[in-house]
């Protein structure tokens, strides 16, 4: 079982999730997800790893209550723990330095969108705007 460290808000039906993960944490790549379950009869949910930090152990998740089970996992609160979290899974995205990209993107989707600008322990910081057409 996985402790939830941290819980943000950031709409009504978004949530930010920092969670206990260190094996996860210290071997995750861009592009990895990890399948979370909430209960031990709760469906098996594919989420993105939005970010890791190997020493704190932790990895964040970034999660837009749809369902009944993104409902149950955003219903938890810090200190609550996650079932089942398991991971790194997938293939991690093949990344090359070209210089100065400009990601952009919307939706909950584009979360992790810091974490593919660079190789690994190059990444600059970012400015990120939002607005609506």
């Amino acid at each position: 079982m996985n402790k939830i460290i941290s819980k943000e808000h950031f709409s009504e039906k978004v949530f930010k999730l920092v969670i206990e993960a260190p094996l996860i944490a210290k071997s995750r790549k861009a592009g990895h997800f990890v399948i979370v379950r909430v209960g031990e009869k709760g469906e098996r949910m594919p989420l993105t790893i939005a970010a890791a930090d190997p020493k704190a152990g932790t990895i964040t998740l970034v999660v837009q209550e749809v369902g009944l089970s993104s409902t149950r996992l955003c219903e938890l609160n810090e200190g609550d723990y996650i079932t089942d979290v398991v991971g790194p899974l997938g293939q991690a995205t093949h990344i090359e330095n070209f210089g100065t990209v400009v990601c952009a993107g919307g939706g909950v989707g584009s979360s992790d969108a810091t974490h593919r600008t660079g190789p690994e322990g190059s990444r600059k910081p970012c400015d990120h705007r939002t607005g609506r057409t």
